[in-house]
């Protein structure tokens, strides 16, 4: 069933988006900056998030952009986004991100940039009616929270993010995957996924590994609960000029 959208002081009902009018972005860079003695594991978690972004969405998306290696660049990313919003046949492009990420700061494969300057650099190259197509930003990245203003301030509808360091990718990003291509709202979608550990054993499991290994603050920071900031009532076939500031629901 489509939203309700108002046009005017006529209320219309938006016709719900199939795959061919949708595309996803997906970025991908953790190894890299990653200590010599956890390379090996990051390369597979890399590995992992590219074969499982695409094993639940491939059905719901007419193509995938990944970015990985040194194509995962900001300035790849914003011409990734800007290429996919121009095609004239694509209503919504979504953003799925696999980096490494502090408070207010996003890794690239050329080091960490501010959120603020990500917003910057997607705004420079997109025109408003390509934000406009701009829908979901979805991140594992640590402290996603913290991004998640800047991922709207892009352009972007909603966006989700962890609280602290992420360490529960294993089994939640599954849960979020399979929610929203299923279908779910956002925010149902990210409450599958941070009901996927609910006794928290991998949040544990990742602070007693910082703690061994002299990292107490760290140890302190983990936290892979997801917020959602923006349209969190948006689900997949939803249109995202819909649902911009004018639009019901907001």
């Amino acid at each position: 069933m489509g939203s309700v959208a108002i046009v005017g002081h006529v209320l219309r009902r938006a016709e719900p988006l199939d795959p061919a009018q949708r595309v996803l972005v997906q970025l991908v860079t953790l190894a890299s900056s990653a200590p010599a003695r956890e390379r090996v594991v990051y390369r597979s978690i890399e590995r992992g998030a590219e074969l499982m972004g695409w094993r639940y969405l491939r059905r719901e998306y007419r193509t995938r952009t990944l970015l990985h290696g040194p194509q995962a660049t900001l300035d790849g990313l914003a011409g990734a986004l800007a290429a996919a919003s121009a095609e004239p046949d694509v209503a919504a492009v979504d953003l799925l991100v696999n980096p490494h990420g502090t408070s207010a700061k996003v890794w690239f494969a050329d080091g960490f940039v501010d959120s603020h300057e990500v917003c910057t650099a997607i705004r420079d190259r997109l025109d408003p009616q390509q934000r406009r197509r701009l829908r979901a930003a979805f991140s594992t990245a640590c402290y996603g929270m913290s991004h998640t203003d800047a991922w709207l301030r892009s352009g972007f509808a909603v966006a989700v993010g962890s609280r602290g360091i992420y360490a529960d990718g294993i089994t939640s990003l599954p849960r979020l995957l399979h929610g929203w291509s299923s279908g779910a709202t956002v925010e149902a979608a990210v409450a599958e996924a941070n009901a996927a550990d609910r006794r928290r054993w991998q949040d544990a499991a990742a602070a007693h590994y910082y703690r061994r290994t002299g990292r107490e603050a760290e140890s302190r920071a983990v936290d892979s609960e997801r917020v959602v900031d923006g349209a969190r009532s948006m689900v997949i076939s939803t249109d995202p000029a819909q649902w911009r500031p004018g639009s019901l629901p907001a």
